[in-house]
């Protein structure tokens, strides 16, 4: 037992910050998905994000006591680092078809160019961070604790 004055309200407020991550997370998340859905380049090469697909599929995956993770389709990797040039080759069978601007291709393998990466998802936590004044949530909690 501790003989020091006003402990129980410090232990209160101690608590209530190592608790405090789990709501700003969240709120650094949905912070970072709504800045970033408008910085997922839309363009013609090609992809999920021409569809609007890697748009609609970004969002919180979990949220703890001590890390938000946020996200979205697989592709956003792809479009965010951009792949390298590299060579298509069948799986299953001994030909790829697929449908090119003359109609009906078949190919025993398809050299892929690769295209510059368009970074989005470092700017897009950053804005969410930026957006997210954690300062005064954790100033309320410390607050409301005692």
């Amino acid at each position: 037992m501790s003989n020091l004055k006003g402990s129980r309200e410090l232990k209160a407020r101690l608590r209530s910050l190592k608790k405090a991550f789990k709501p700003i997370g969240r709120k650094w998340g949905r912070a970072s998905i709504n800045a970033g859905r408008p910085m997922v380049p839309v363009g013609k090469s090609g992809g999920d994000h021409r569809s609007g697909r890697l748009r609609r599929s970004m969002r919180i995956l979990s949220a703890t006591q001590k890390k938000t993770r946020v996200g979205a389709h697989f592709t956003a990797y792809f479009v965010d680092k951009g792949p390298q040039p590299h060579v298509i080759k069948p799986k299953n069978f001994n030909r790829l078809v697929f449908q090119g601007k003359s109609g009906t291709v078949f190919a025993r393998q398809v050299h892929h160019r690769g295209y510059r990466g368009r970074p989005f998802r470092k700017r897009m936590a950053e804005e969410g961070l930026r957006q997210t004044p954690m300062a005064q949530l954790l100033v309320d909690e410390w607050n409301k604790a005692a």
